[in-house]
């Protein structure tokens, strides 16, 4: 009777689907968005998109560095059954999120000439980046509100509506880019406008969110506590803002060397390839993105062994899908860019070697996304933010403008290969140093603790009364190894019996095989036991018996009498039970 994976990866294939559909709503939103454009407007107005782009990432740096810094520190919170602390998390980074788009959107009637100017190199590329850059700058509290729910509503055990929110967003847009710019002639700003209107009415989910029996995150009053909360989320969220700060920078730089030594033939080139790094993100990202909704309650649970299973699953499925996407850009590049306007001449065979070039970057791209996601959700912000900085400016922009000075524009492409696995090794080395000098801890690229037979017990459990006896005893017996008094022990074995028992009898329908998990440990000076099902919603808190006499006699009234601490949370649309009983001295 050992720990399986059972139902991890019954986690995984159910919050990978919506994961996916988010993350394939959102990524192919962008490339279907560009692909509209370079083909309604011509392959310059495409290039104004991405001249555009670090004014766009600094205005949703704030979002995103709330969303997911916040969602990270409510996964760890919810893990740990503070209720209090995650809902503050919560409220604080919507409040705060809303009042810092809303500063920005006041610079809407004056920020968008200077910015294009600076940006474009050439007055054509910025009469286009104009319109496009004001619209979304006064857009940009829509966007942060749905950013901010999209990630909280997953961590909430709401994974579907954050998919919705997107892919609503994102079919809005689609249709009302062709309406905007092929029926009303409103050009770049039609585009942007598209945009905005999109996630306004992807917004709808959230109004579901707000009537679901099953969320534990609430809105609270703002209080003196709101300060600490937007910090904590802001700390978390530091690898997020560093990712979209480096990507601004990176941008500026490397546009403005392309615009300037290349010309705007190229920048169209670049603009395509920049898009391979959406479309590969399609694929990978809402299964990495598996690794924030789930693995931040694991956490907060201790639940290690749950972290590992579901890292290697994420990996593997991300490897299988970047390989199938990176045949697909060796064997068609000159499809993928026809797609995207660019249909002959000397301009279609430059895309074609820049895509297979390009495409040798994803398998690299894929282990410092899994990197950045991963130590930014078990909260090493530090480990992640220099993963995040080491791709995103530190070695991919000298490495670019190397490669622009000896090879062209071909050098560009090349780069981003080299950039991705250097930047994998330094920031292993950056890790083994940070771990033998005590900054970080230790347990290998994982950082989790190892965890010693003596001081845990944690098994799977099939759901029959046969496999809870066997649990039983076998609990038992650890409790004798571990010198635990037989009165714990024996209360211990009834909160077995009367948990895993009734999940046994009432959590499951069908009959189908399931498995619960069972883990009892000794921390903190007390023995916790910890029961988790993928069963039928029950609360054993709520639970009133039938019979008056059924609390005096034995059952989960018992317990609630003889034990230390009890208490209940569906967490990942699992119910988790704890028991705790501090430890007696003699």
């Amino acid at each position: 009777m050992e720990r399986n994976a059972f139902l991890i990866n019954k986690k995984i294939h159910q919050y990978i689907l919506p994961g996916v559909l988010m993350t394939v709503a959102m990524q192919l939103g962008n490339v279907v968005d560009g692909m509209i454009v370079g083909n309604l407007l011509g392959a310059e107005a495409m290039a104004a998109i991405e001249i555009s782009m670090p004014v766009l990432l600094l205005l949703q740096m704030a979002a995103l560095m709330l969303a997911m810094g916040g969602a990270a520190e409510t996964a760890v919170f919810l893990g740990k059954r503070d209720m209090e602390k995650a809902s503050g998390v919560f409220t604080a980074s919507l409040a705060a999120g809303l009042a810092i788009s809303v500063f920005f959107a006041l610079f809407a009637p004056v920020l968008p000439e200077p910015a294009a100017r600076l940006l474009a190199g050439n007055s054509d590329l910025a009469a286009l980046a104009e319109p496009y850059i004001m619209v979304n700058v006064a857009g940009i509290p829509i966007l942060t509100v749905a950013i901010i729910f999209c990630y909280f509503m997953n961590a909430d055990n709401h994974p579907q509506l954050g998919s919705a929110l997107f892919i609503i967003a994102n079919a809005v847009n689609l249709v009302l880019d062709f309406v905007f710019i092929r029926s009303f002639h409103m050009g770049m700003a039609g585009s942007a406008l598209a945009t905005v209107i999109g996630y306004l009415a992807g917004m709808a989910p959230v109004v579901i969110y707000f009537h679901s029996k099953q969320r534990m995150l609430r809105l609270r009053k703002l209080d003196k506590k709101a300060f600490h909360y937007v910090s904590i989320s802001m700390k978390a969220g530091i690898p997020s803002a560093a990712f979209t700060l480096m990507s601004a920078l990176k941008s500026v730089i490397i546009n403005s060397v392309i615009v300037r030594i290349l010309g705007n033939g190229p920048m169209a080139v670049y603009s395509v390839c920049a898009n391979a790094v959406l479309i590969a993100e399609l694929c990978v990202g809402g299964i990495i993105g598996l690794v924030q909704n789930i693995a931040g309650i694991l956490y907060g649970e201790r639940d290690y062994y749950g972290i590992r299973t579901l890292c290697k699953r994420v990996l593997t499925y991300s490897y299988i899908a970047i390989v199938i996407l990176m045949m697909i850009f060796f064997a068609v590049p000159g499809s993928i860019a026809g797609l995207f306007g660019i249909t002959e001449g000397g301009l279609l065979t430059l895309c074609e070697t820049a895509l297979r070039i390009f495409a040798c970057s994803f398998p690299f791209y894929v282990y410092n996304k899994f990197l950045m996601s991963y130590y930014q959700t078990i909260l090493q912000p530090g480990l992640s933010t220099m993963v995040t900085v080491l791709q995103g400016f530190v070695v991919i922009v000298p490495l670019t403008l190397t490669g622009i000075f000896f090879w062209g524009f071909p050098g560009v492409c090349l780069m981003a290969v080299v950039s991705e696995a250097v930047t994998i090794f330094l920031a292993i080395v950056w890790r083994i140093v940070g771990q033998r000098r005590g900054r970080f801890e230790p347990g290998g690229v994982y950082m989790l603790p190892q965890i010693t037979d003596e001081k845990s017990l944690d098994c799977s459990v099939e759901n029959n009364l046969e496999e809870v006896i066997a649990f039983r005893e076998k609990l038992f017996v650890f409790c004798a190894d571990n010198h635990i008094s037989e009165r714990d022990a024996s209360i211990l074995g009834v909160a077995v019996e009367e948990i895993a028992a009734n999940i046994v009898q009432y959590g499951y329908r069908g009959g189908k095989r399931n498995y619960m998990d069972i883990s009892f440990t000794i921390q903190d000076e007390k023995y916790i036991l910890r029961i988790r099902d993928d069963g039928i919603p029950f609360n054993p808190l709520d639970y009133v018996p039938q019979e008056e006499t059924e609390v005096t006699v034995g059952g989960i009234g018992l317990l609630k009498k003889i034990t230390s601490d009890f208490q209940y949370m569906r967490a990942l649309n699992l119910n988790n039970t704890v028991i705790e009983l501090n430890i007696r001295k003699n």
